[in-house]
């Protein structure tokens, strides 16, 4: 009789143990689907209030610190948000998400270096998951490693990541633009020319401003060649098109008429195509005072690996036809703002001597180098052989430019 009264007693405690659990269950499953429900609609405070009451229960649930990480680094508390996903990691390992807040985390700050060091980890998870190579590229593009961007995009194309994800990207690195709205610079240049005859000089002076959609930059020079001065002021545009697409346009005018062409119009528009490549159609127009001259262009470029390649063909129409062939091969090296390149120009080009076009072949051999995050140092070693004027010119340019 005892022994059967024990037993209905251990029976009861039974039951209402494994209802209570089931009601807990029940509960702590309303209480992700309420969190997962006020996350996604962006209701940050009552969804951080229900992870936090998960958490006082199961201090270890790697869903509620990932989403609890994911709120707080969404209300910019940064440092409990990566607390709480380096939680999700050592207690999940291959809990990707948790990758994928983290390495999004530390873009969002800009410490471009743990975001990679993340992504390396993730992606050698998921080879093959679209979101880790999209974000890796756009960590690349945020530190200008443009090479390593492409191959992250053509990596995410590969494995299905929808084309919005990665054209803004692309757009991105095929134009001129920069995470700094302002810069302003100055270049000075000076070439030596031989049969005795009065060095050349220019100073410019420059100051640009992005404002989104389109870049303006204006421009002054003041020029001293074979004893003879003039200046000139310039407008450039960079503008941006549709998707992979921009283009340039600008005005620069002679201010004396000395030597220079009382108007010089500029337009060329870029089109990328897939990842690592460009075309471009371009005409300009330099009018002197009793001649015009046109110059209609063609340009293809290809970026293997660290490198960039360009060749240019334009036609020069005046009261004869002409042609000019422009190659610019051109490495980088940590990123965008660190290169060396060398220029080639072959064909007709000007004799301000006598306003003449003849044959001409020219070499340019410069870089860029990043002195801080805001100052860049450029120069350039430049020689130029007119065959038929036997005349020579050799020198260089240095400018330094300021961005903010």
């Amino acid at each position: 009789m005892e022994r059967e009264r024990t037993l209905r007693i251990l029976r009861i405690i039974s039951i209402t143990f494994l209802l209570g659990s089931l009601a807990f269950a029940q509960d702590y499953q309303d209480l992700h689907e309420s969190g997962r429900e006020l996350y996604h609609e962006s209701k940050d405070v009552e969804a951080l209030k229900i992870y936090d009451r998960i958490l006082e229960e199961y201090p270890g649930d790697v869903d509620a610190l990932l989403f609890r990480g994911r709120i707080l680094a969404r209300m910019e508390a940064y440092e409990a948000a990566e607390q709480d996903l380096l939680r999700v990691i050592a207690e999940a390992p291959d809990y990707l998400d948790a990758y994928y807040a983290l390495a999004s985390l530390y873009y969002w700050q800009g410490d471009l270096d743990p975001a990679r060091r993340m992504l390396t980890r993730w992606l050698e998870r998921a080879p093959r998951d679209p979101n880790a190579h999209v974000l890796s590229a756009r960590v690349a593009v945020a530190g200008k490693k443009y090479a390593a961007a492409r191959t992250f995009i053509e990596q995410a194309s590969r494995y299905g990541a929808v084309p919005d994800a990665i054209d803004p990207l692309l757009q991105i690195m095929n134009s001129p633009a920069d995470k700094y709205r302002w810069k302003g610079g100055v270049r000075y240049e000076y070439l030596a020319v031989d049969q005795e005859r009065p060095d050349w000089r220019q100073l410019a002076s420059y100051l640009g401003h992005d404002f989104g959609s389109i870049i303006v930059t204006a421009e002054f020079s003041r020029y001293h060649r074979n004893d003879l001065t003039d200046h000139s002021v310039k407008a450039d545009t960079y503008i941006q098109l549709w998707k992979k697409a921009y283009m340039n346009a600008g005005i620069k005018a002679g201010l004396n008429g000395t030597f220079l062409p009382r108007a010089d119009l500029n337009t060329e528009l870029f089109q990328a195509l897939g990842t690592r490549q460009e075309a471009a159609a371009g005409y300009r127009l330099m009018y002197y005072d009793s001649l015009a001259v046109h110059l209609p262009s063609l340009a293809w470029a290809v970026y293997p690996g660290n490198w960039y390649l360009r060749d240019k063909v334009s036609m020069i129409v005046h009261e004869a036809v002409s042609w000019q062939n422009q190659l610019t091969v051109r490495y980088y090296f940590k990123n965008a703002d660190h290169y060396v390149q060398l220029m080639n120009v072959l064909g007709t080009d000007l004799n301000v001597l006598n306003n003449a076009w003849m044959q001409s072949i020219a070499f340019a051999l410069g870089g860029s180098y990043c002195l801080t995050d805001h100052i860049l140092l450029t120069a350039d070693l430049s020689w130029t052989r007119l065959p038929a004027d036997a005349l020579q010119r050799f020198g260089g340019s240095a400018g330094l430019i300021y961005r903010w």
